[in-house]
């Protein structure tokens, strides 16, 4: 007898693999087929997920007026969705957004207030909120089908009917002009019945109805694909692949693109009109202040790369041409930020007024140029306590060919406090908290809200408020690197100091720098900063 399973087998498209489907009210979820549809262990590990994916979806209770927002968020998905695929729109689309924001910020409450006339789409065309009694004067009026010879001879007739049919074209939603006191007899020369709302209504209905009529399949949507891309990401995460801040940040930046774009939109109608504008409304929004160019640099990026994953996974036929590696089209500049760096005097004060663990953080800024992350996972297996030196590749970039392993020498000052706090276990990290876990790691908790803990950070924080030097911790190392660029004997040594990859053909050299002159540069910052002065202070953690 066959098998017969729970799940829906989905085949795979080009680079795409095959996968296991389940639809529950009204929203699909995909799970890994693992080798293929063969793979039993996959199949079950798959049920078991959906398993307990329905679990969480059944605790989460309706909560009041949900079927409401849930019906006024569609319609407007709809809306936005159909001025994407239609130019010409774009002050409708603009409602759209702001309305999704609305509704979508308000249902997050815990008891959300319910829905008003003014939410729904169809609230866009009523005569709710026009003057009291306007709407009855109107239409009680004695009409004619055309205003008296005398009405058309008078001065600026004309003018004044083209800016009255400017006006009653671009009448929408809430219909400012009327909030005015109006004499309704203007309106007597208007044929027929005040329906100008209702029938834009209509044209909508009509619109929707032909668009929701020659949809796609749901498989075909900008929301299918969106969630499947950062379900990849999130196991791409728990491979280790990821970090769990990067991942936390792609589904931001998706998140908010699928919202821009309208959520049913085939992502095969996807194109390079679409990308630019998406680029334009980060700018505004820098333009506005909500964010930073580096912010909207950063968010284009990850929304780049979606695309890009839609065209390797073949969802997409071709890539739009706006992002082809030799257009510079679709980028946002982003801010040269401005170097800070601390003063000898600073840093004397920071060491003297450091305790013991706060200061080793320190000096492995000073003098291997670390980064809070680096010194998180130093490596026991990357430290020669013998010869008193650290070897390793940037965290950042360790995964990268180019990026050299580096040989760093360590001050008496730093070998003493490494070997006082580390860790008493055999293999694994050098430096824990004080529960044996990193100093820094970031995890996702039940809600998606990203849970970041960075135990270098807080210690600093404390020693900042207590010195009220508040310059930022990462100005450590680019101190160090700024001392070096600006040695004429050692400014070649900048980069390989920081870990970094060479820039340029003519950069690679500095890789095969001798680690005799590598180390007398080390053993030069550590007299600049004195740190033998330091030496004695003793204070434990």
């Amino acid at each position: 007898m066959p098998r017969k399973f729970k799940l829906t087998w989905q085949p795979g498209s080009g680079n795409r693999p095959g996968r296991w489907k389940k639809k529950y009210k009204g929203k699909s979820y995909y799970f890994s087929a693992g080798r293929g549809k063969s793979d039993r262990d996959a199949y079950e590990a798959a049920w078991a997920a959906w398993e307990k994916k329905k679990l969480r979806i059944d605790a989460a209770l309706p909560k009041p007026h949900q079927a409401e927002y849930e019906r006024a968020i569609r319609e407007w998905e709809s809306v936005l969705t159909w001025c994407r695929k239609h130019p010409g729109e774009e002050q409708m689309a603009d409602t759209a957004l702001a309305k999704l924001q609305r509704l979508r910020n308000r249902f997050a409450a815990s008891k959300p207030k319910p829905i008003t006339r003014e939410d729904t789409f169809e609230g866009q065309f009523d005569r709710a909120d026009w003057p009291p009694g306007l709407t009855e004067a109107i239409e009680a009026l004695d009409r004619e089908p055309e205003p008296p010879d005398w009405v058309q001879q008078l001065p600026g007739y004309e003018k004044y009917m083209a800016a009255t049919r400017e006006f009653m074209e671009n009448a929408e939603g809430s219909v400012p002009g009327f909030s005015q006191v109006i004499d309704p007899r203007e309106f007597a020369f208007l044929q027929g019945p005040f329906n100008l709302l209702q029938d834009r209504f209509r044209i909508w209905q009509d619109r929707l109805d032909v668009m929701h009529r020659s949809a796609e399949s749901e498989d075909q949507m900008v929301r299918t694909y969106s969630e499947q891309f950062l379900e990849e990401k999130t196991a791409a995460v728990a491979a280790g692949e990821l970090s769990a801040g990067r991942n936390y940040l792609l589904r931001l930046h998706v998140t908010h693109f699928r919202d821009w774009i309208g959520s049913e939109t085939n992502v095969v109608d996807i194109n390079g009109k679409h990308l630019n504008g998406y680029r334009v409304a980060l700018l505004a929004d820098v333009d506005a202040k909500k964010w930073t160019r580096t912010t909207a640099s950063d968010r284009l990026k990850s929304v780049k790369s979606f695309i890009r994953w839609l065209w390797q996974i073949e969802a997409i036929p071709t890539l739009p041409r706006i992002m082809d590696g030799k257009s510079k089209a679709l980028t946002i500049s982003e801010n040269s930020p401005t170097v800070v760096v601390y003063t000898k005097q600073e840093i004397a004060t920071l060491l003297q007024e450091a305790i013991d663990r706060t200061k080793l953080h320190i000096l492995l800024m000073l003098n291997c140029g670390m980064t809070q992350k680096d010194i998180s996972d130093l490596d026991l297996a990357e430290v020669d306590w013998e010869a008193g030196r650290i070897t390793r590749r940037r965290s950042k970039t360790r995964g990268f060919d180019n990026v050299p392993l580096v040989s760093y020498r360590l001050w008496p000052e730093t070998l003493r406090l490494l070997r006082q706090a580390r860790s008493n276990k055999r293999s694994g990290r050098v430096l824990l908290n004080e529960r044996g876990r990193p100093l820094c790691y970031e995890e996702a908790g039940d809600n998606g809200k990203l849970k970041k803990i960075d135990s270098v950070r807080s210690a600093y924080h404390r020693l900042r408020q207590k010195t009220g030097i508040n310059k930022p911790l990462k100005s450590l190392k680019k101190t160090s690197a700024s001392l070096l660029r600006n040695s004429q004997k050692y400014a070649s040594l900048e980069d390989l100091f920081l870990g970094h990859a060479p820039r340029r053909m003519s950069d690679k050299h500095y890789t095969l720098a001798p680690q005799t002159l590598f180390d007398e540069a080390i053993a030069w910052l550590g007299t600049e900063f004195e740190v033998s002065a330091t030496s004695t202070s003793g204070k434990q953690s």
